[in-house]
């Protein structure tokens, strides 16, 4: 072996000792979705759970980890035969052959599972990931923006006749925290029920299914990466009529935003606005300093929203399909 040798690539399932490693080389390839070791073992943990099939590979030089991939059926947009894949190779180890070994076991499982199809992300301005997932058959349609708001320049003060105005209505936000302590009855059933209804007409790649109330409970409300005085509801009348959520991984001080929804019949009177604006001061409470929000590109008024709050956009996200 002379000095410009590269070490051999081999790939395997992930081992008890890996987590870190794993979710380290996708973050470091990946900045803008971090995981940590831990949210990745869980999130993989949940899907078995399910009973739902989902593996973590990695690939390994020398015993060192450089990259790792995921397959996962999406439960939100469950189907059999279709599956969620992520995959990321530190920057400083790509073009040594980790990723292809990584597609070639990936393709392989997803095979031996009878898949017929297969999504992934990736960023419209990331030449190297665009042009790996083109020469291997992906074909992009759906895309997506990831936004993100500075909260220590935001401004609220337009937003005050809004606001008013909405209050005189009788609508009012409720933190998780605060329903949990005013012991609001059937409380998860409620959330669980109103998550359903607001997701229904969110625009994504796959149509849309049911959650089940354990889905929802598990990946939900008992994610460690939750602030409860983050996930916010709006009320009238003692009914639920719209929500946000808040999210933070152990790998990014960066707050996330969830699901933003409103029912139908309360929609486009402001109410997403409002929630976004009390997610915007919990944020603020916690002492974050960053949003971060993603939407398809064809939500409008989503996105509209988001813009005049002042988040600004990065380059698209599509989402790539392999169909086998």
């Amino acid at each position: 072996m002379n000095q410009f040798a590269v070490a051999e690539v081999e790939v395997g399932p992930i081992e008890a000792h890996e987590w870190d490693a794993a979710a380290q080389a996708y973050t470091a390839a990946l900045p803008d979705d971090p995981v940590s070791g831990a949210e990745l073992r869980r999130r993989d943990e949940e899907q078995r759970g399910w009973n739902y099939h989902a593996e973590v590979l990695v690939a390994r030089q020398n015993a060192e980890v450089i990259g790792s991939a995921f397959y996962f059926q999406n439960p939100g947009a469950y189907h059999p035969q279709r599956f969620t894949l992520e995959l990321g190779v530190r920057p400083d180890r790509q073009g040594q052959g980790a990723g292809a070994a990584l597609w070639a076991a990936l393709e392989a499982a997803l095979r031996g599972l009878n898949a017929e199809s297969a999504r992934i992300l990736a960023r419209e301005d990331n030449e190297v990931a665009t042009g790996f997932l083109a020469r291997r058959g992906f074909v992009g349609d759906k895309r997506y923006f990831t936004s993100a708001l500075d909260l220590t320049t935001f401004d609220a003060a337009p937003y005050q006749a809004l606001e008013a105005r909405l209050a005189a209505q009788g609508i009012r936000l409720r933190s998780l925290t605060e329903l949990r302590a005013a012991g609001a009855p059937d409380l998860d059933a409620r959330l669980h029920a109103l998550m359903s209804d607001v997701r229904q007409d969110v625009p994504r790649a796959d149509p849309a299914t049911p959650l089940s109330f354990e889905v929802f409970k598990e990946a939900v409300l008992e994610d460690p990466a939750l602030l409860l005085g983050g996930y916010l509801v709006a009320e009238h009348g003692g009914q639920f009529i719209g929500q946000t959520t808040l999210f933070r991984s152990e790998a990014s001080p960066d707050l996330l935003t969830g699901l933003t929804g409103v029912t139908r019949d309360w929609r486009g009177k402001g109410v997403a606005t409002l929630l976004k604006l009390g997610a915007i001061r919990a944020g603020q409470a916690m002492g974050g300093t960053l949003i971060r929000t993603d939407n398809a590109s064809d939500n409008a008024p989503m996105l509209a929203i988001n813009d005049r709050l002042g988040f600004v956009r990065d380059p698209a996200s599509v989402s790539y399909q392999r169909v086998f």
